[in-house]
């Protein structure tokens, strides 16, 4: 039988974690930790069953890592470290021991990518599968990122390839078959297992020249108004479309008709955006090369209160869009 007792018992056996950052063991009312004299950063993200995922769809592990890789990346969009994290199961009747142990295989195996210690959650039983994840990550040298704080002329850079998780989804949603084009299995597991960008988050963190920063979880063209806090202090934005990293399948049959919609509100990439002051931009650039991280140049932080777009050297407006919890 499947309880709350099988559980934490199994999750003592997989992380038998007691070290000089985390001072109590799994299990207890709370946990208490040691973050030096750092602030920290702290942030929660959700996933719920038939909205984010499908247990047809989604293997057990796919579901833990990529609730865990989530809301890690909402800690590197800070410019902060992820040190420790907890998880809240909801639990629906029906779910077997197996199910569970699978879904903590995949924390296991996740956390130990990002180098990253469960700490402590809580269980309960719910009419849905629900992982609700909180990631608590320390500042270096108390330096972090916000949203809002760019400035006219400021260059936009992302981190990766964007569209490629919207279009994973659709093709993860059309094709009941397994795949056999490995171009869509990528998409597909770009969309099932995101990839946060730790230490290009803490990297820009650093950088007094990096202005702003945010992750694209909803859509370049809506995260992108949320980092110029459009409309607010009359910041806009003029990216170019032909800069925007892209996957070849997404210009190609059958794909092309809608690769603006992957692309520019698509969402789910977990990439990260961020602004650079121009008097920098030759320097950070170099920096980055030597760094080997990936970073692309797509636009910049205009006068007014609008995004355009170049597309094919003609401009027209961008209207902000992607997905946005209606209720």
């Amino acid at each position: 039988m499947l309880d709350e007792i099988y559980i934490e018992s199994m999750i003592k056996k997989r992380f038998p974690l007691k070290s000089k950052r985390f001072s109590t063991e799994i299990g207890d009312d709370s946990a208490i930790c040691k973050i030096k004299d750092n602030q920290i950063v702290v942030s929660c993200d959700s996933l719920v069953e038939n909205i984010h995922f499908t247990r047809k769809k989604f293997t057990p592990e796919e579901i833990s890592s990529r609730s865990l890789a989530v809301a890690v990346s909402d800690i590197s969009a800070m410019g902060a470290i992820p040190m420790f994290f907890l998880n809240s199961l909801f639990l629906p009747r029906g779910i077997t021991k197996k199910f569970v142990t699978r879904l903590f295989s995949g924390f296991k195996k996740t956390s130990k990518k990002f180098k990253i210690s469960l700490i402590g959650g809580n269980i309960s039983r719910s009419d849905s599968l629900i992982i609700d994840v909180t990631v608590i990550g320390e500042l270096k040298k108390n330096k972090y990122k916000e949203r809002g704080k760019c400035t006219n002329g400021d260059f936009i850079y992302v981190s990766g390839n964007i569209g490629d998780a919207s279009l994973g989804l659709h093709i993860l949603n059309k094709k009941r078959n397994n795949l056999q084009n490995i171009e869509e299995r990528k998409l597909v597991a770009k969309y099932k297992n995101p990839n946060p960008k730790i230490k290009l988050g803490e990297f820009l963190g650093q950088l007094d020249y990096v202005s702003s920063m945010i992750d694209i979880t909803d859509g370049l063209s809506i995260d992108l108004s949320r980092l110029i806090n459009l409309n607010k202090n009359k910041l806009g934005a003029k990216v170019i479309w032909e800069n925007i990293p892209k996957s070849k399948i997404a210009i190609k049959k059958p794909y092309e008709k809608h690769v603006e919609q992957y692309v520019l509100h698509g969402g789910d990439d977990y990439e990260l955006m961020f602004t650079v002051n121009r008097k920098f931009y030759q320097k950070f650039e170099r920096l980055a090369k030597i760094r080997k991280f990936r970073i692309f140049r797509i636009g910049e932080v205009v006068n007014g209160s609008k995004i355009i777009l170049e597309m094919g050297g003609k401009n027209k407006i961008l209207k902000p869009d992607g997905f946005i919890h209606k209720f």
